[in-house]
């Protein structure tokens, strides 16, 4: 049964009780990530994820991980660019070890400068790993070629020079300006009751100062770019794509099963097409992100260098005759591949909690299942060419791509869009 408290602060408590379960996913969620830095910020909002793991006024680094070892649970965070998770999974009887663990690193963190200075450390090498691992760093690339100049269009940990200046009062003007409290979701779904969930943290954020607000520049898509990077590798790793829909967009449903339909499983038309026709892949799919004000759809695919010309020929045909390729038979394959892994990620409690904190944020209540499903089986042939067709329009395609790239005529793509 799903629940939903407002508290009189502002924070935002949402549960799903499971009572035949032993087990609860707890997660406390702001609405803010890497869109939200300066400039000179740039990586701080991960960086402060690192941070809160570091030592709080009770438990110090280790404390934290052998409490957390010994209940055999998980304590972890991530971050987006709309929002930072720090979330729990524990047995339902250590429901207050995970509360207390929470709101510790959150509310009393230490960042003590030797920390600090040790975890900027960790981050650039992180920053280092995923400069050597291309299918991930062509993604960072395409945001930046269809949004460049905007924090959207930024990778997420940062930059070299900016980490290297994060200090204690960057961290704490950060937290004042950002962890608020009409940022603030707490989530959790398992073997807890939601007056338990409300009676634990109706106090403990009371600290969280209130939210101001800060008007934001919408992000200008820049259609038709391309980003390239020079690398020494075996493949090419390529995203092509165009700007989508915002998260509370009306027709996100009607996206999902475009994505699904383009490449979003073994059946899709790239995978069929690239993979097993043309023998071209081992790997391609499709994509889509959704943020407050704009969204992306991109097409992933690692290919040899000397495939490149068919790669993108096969994309852009695709993409150019969707309308005559998206049968009755094909939309009800991927209402069907939809709705099932859907229902079986409910499996997991960890993904029941995401739901429900991601539903809150994106559409300020809970959207059940049922009311899910529907709405998918509702979709019409009609509705997803249309939106297919609004998106996918002539000299449109944005690109980035990483590899042996070295004398390509990259001018030359515009002879290979949609037309």
């Amino acid at each position: 049964m799903y629940h939903r408290t407002l508290l009189p602060n502002g924070v935002r408590v949402v549960s799903e009780y499971l009572p035949y379960v032993r087990s609860i996913s707890l997660g406390v969620w702001f609405e803010t990530g890497s869109r939200d830095e300066l400039p000179e910020e740039r990586g701080l909002a991960h960086f402060i994820e690192h941070m809160v793991f570091k030592g709080t006024e009770r438990y110090s680094a280790r404390d934290m991980a052998e409490v957390m070892d010994q209940c055999g649970g998980h304590l972890n965070a991530f971050t987006g660019k709309e929002h930072t998770c720090y979330f729990a999974r524990v047995l339902d009887q250590d429901f207050p070890t995970a509360v207390d663990l929470l709101h510790q690193m959150l509310a009393h963190p230490l960042f003590y400068e030797e920390e600090i200075a040790k975890e900027q450390g960790v981050v650039l090498e992180e920053l280092n790993m995923a400069e050597d691992e291309p299918d991930e760093l062509v993604h960072d690339l395409f945001s930046e070629a269809l949004w460049p100049g905007h924090p959207l269009g930024r990778n997420i940990l940062g930059a070299k020079d900016t980490i290297l200046r994060f200090d204690r009062a960057k961290i704490l003007d950060f937290m004042r300006r950002n962890y608020t409290t009409d940022r603030l979701v707490i989530a959790c779904a398992g073997s807890v009751e939601h007056e338990r969930l409300v009676e634990e943290f109706a106090s403990r954020f009371q600290a969280v100062p209130v939210g101001i607000h800060r008007p934001e520049v919408v992000p200008e898509a820049k259609r038709g770019s391309i980003l390239v990077r020079e690398r020494d590798t075996e493949q090419v790793y390529l995203c092509v794509g165009v700007p989508a829909l915002r998260r509370n967009d009306p027709r996100k449903v009607v996206l999902y099963l475009l994505d699904s339909i383009i490449g979003g499983g073994v059946s899709s038309l790239l995978f069929q097409e690239l993979r097993e026709e043309r023998g071209l892949v081992y790997n391609t799919y499709s994509f889509h992100a959704s943020y407050r004000d704009t969204g992306l759809f991109s097409i992933f695919a690692g290919f040899s260098r000397q495939n490149l010309d068919e790669v993108l020929s096969v994309i852009t045909k695709q993409l150019s005759r969707l309308g005559k390729s998206i049968t009755d038979d094909v939309l009800q394959r991927a209402k069907g591949q939809f709705i099932g892994s859907t229902l079986l990620s409910l499996e997991s409690m960890s993904s029941r909690m995401t739901n429900l904190a991601k539903n809150e944020i994106n559409y300020g209540r809970i959207v059940t299942i049922d009311e899910l499903v529907e709405a998918v089986q509702r979709v019409t042939r009609e509705e997803v060419i249309e939106l297919a067709e609004a998106l996918f329009h002539p000299a449109s395609l944005t690109l980035a791509a990483v590899g042996p790239l070295n004398n390509i005529a990259w001018g030359d793509l515009n002879c290979r869009k949609i037309c």
